[in-house]
């Protein structure tokens, strides 16, 4: 039999859950308020897709990064935002992804803005689960980094630019020349020579010969350290190209192991001088003379 008490604990029961129910529905609606303001706020752009990879929310940041509003998004992949050729890269880098289930992280991809220009989006996303434990799609986050990839190749542009300068600039130490008098060119060779090298000597001291239309070159070799019978081949074509061009070519500094090679390479008719001085000495009494 119910009795007065009985109800009024059933009343107070009712009260109570009620009440815990508001509290936890105003605790709902707060945690949502605060996403929705941290959401809105954030660089990233927020954004869901189901389990066909078509947006189910898309955060107002879409704006800023593709010029689209939030709506805009709703209803279509986010290949539809990308140039062909892009589709069919990150269709490719994405099958395995999806097919695994697999979070991603900071995948560059290039969009197209709303007004045209190619944005670069880095995208980062986890996989989604109803309580089934069924897949239901992707949450994730873009970032546009545009600004730093165009930073990136303009250091790359400039680090090209270095590189080019610094060859330029090697090339010049490996083949130096130096015009004494008018008519007279002198290339000093220092160090070793490899067949690279002596390749861009043999071109440099034909440039030289040409453009200066120089009528004595002279190599010395009081500095060379070493140089094998390529290499010595390759001053030997220098030194035929050099008469085939007008000029004499006079070598000073020659080493007897020098001197072996060339005779063994039979490079006959070739002056040859003690020390630079002397070929120098040499060259500008002869252009007196002529």
């Amino acid at each position: 039999m119910q009795t007065d008490t009985d109800v009024a604990f059933r009343g107070d029961d009712a009260a109570s859950e009620l009440a815990r129910l508001r509290k936890e529905n105003r605790r709902l609606r707060e945690d949502q308020r605060r996403l929705e303001t941290l959401v809105e706020v954030t660089n990233d752009w927020v954004w869901e897709i189901d389990a066909n990879g078509i947006y189910t929310f898309v955060s107002p940041r879409i704006r800023d990064f593709l010029g689209y509003e939030p709506e805009d998004a709703l209803g279509k992949s986010p290949f539809d935002f990308m140039p062909p050729e892009e589709v069919a890269r990150m269709r490719a880098l994405f099958i395995p992804i999806v097919t695994a289930r697999a979070p991603f992280k900071d995948v560059e991809n290039v969009n197209v803005h709303k007004d045209g220009r190619r944005v670069v989006l880095e995208t980062s996303g986890v996989p989604l689960f109803d309580e089934a434990g069924g897949y239901c799609g992707y949450r994730g986050v873009d970032r546009d980094v545009t600004m730093r990839k165009v930073a990136e190749s303009e250091r790359a542009r400039m680090q090209e630019e270095i590189i080019r300068a610094q060859e330029s600039t090697l090339e010049e130490l490996e083949t130096p020349l130096l015009p004494v008098a008018e008519g007279v060119l002198v290339m000093p060779l220092i160090g070793s020579v490899d067949k690279r090298r002596a390749a861009r000597i043999v071109d440099a001291l034909l440039a030289a010969v040409s453009t200066r239309a120089a009528t004595f070159a002279i190599i010395d070799l009081t500095g060379l350290r070493a140089a094998d019978h390529a290499v010595m081949g390759l001053l030997c074509e220098a030194v035929r190209g050099a008469r085939l061009l007008g000029a004499e070519v006079l070598l000073t500094g020659v080493r007897s192991e020098v001197a072996r090679t060339m005779v063994e390479l039979e490079l006959h008719g070739v002056r040859t001088l003690s020390t630079l001085a002397r070929g120098i000495t040499f060259a500008l009494g002869a252009q007196r003379r002529r």
